[in-house]
């Protein structure tokens, strides 16, 4: 299993996105141009997929996954041997 820490950001928050990281940007290489479900504090959340448009890559989660949690959380984005990727607070 891999696994990376990220710090929620205002932004991030507040338009129901995580921005990725070089780092993180590895760990989702083999879905950057697919649709992909993760499991983000015990929510499935379907059907999404990289935005590659912007220079920062990110991941459009909805805002209901991170209503519980504050800027400056620490995430851990993980994912398994058979590719699912999830996101818990650490």
């Amino acid at each position: 299993m891999s696994s990376l820490q990220h710090m929620l950001k205002a932004w991030e928050k507040k338009y129901g996105y995580l921005g990725l990281s070089s780092e993180e940007r590895e760990l989702f290489s083999s879905v950057k141009d697919k649709c992909f479900s993760m499991k983000i504090m015990d929510e499935e959340v379907f059907s999404r997929k990289i935005d590659l448009s912007t220079k920062t890559w990110r991941i459009w989660v909805s805002h209901s996954p991170l209503e519980d949690l504050a800027v400056g959380d620490v995430l851990v984005i993980s994912k398994d041997e058979k590719g699912n990727y999830s996101i818990t607070k650490k």
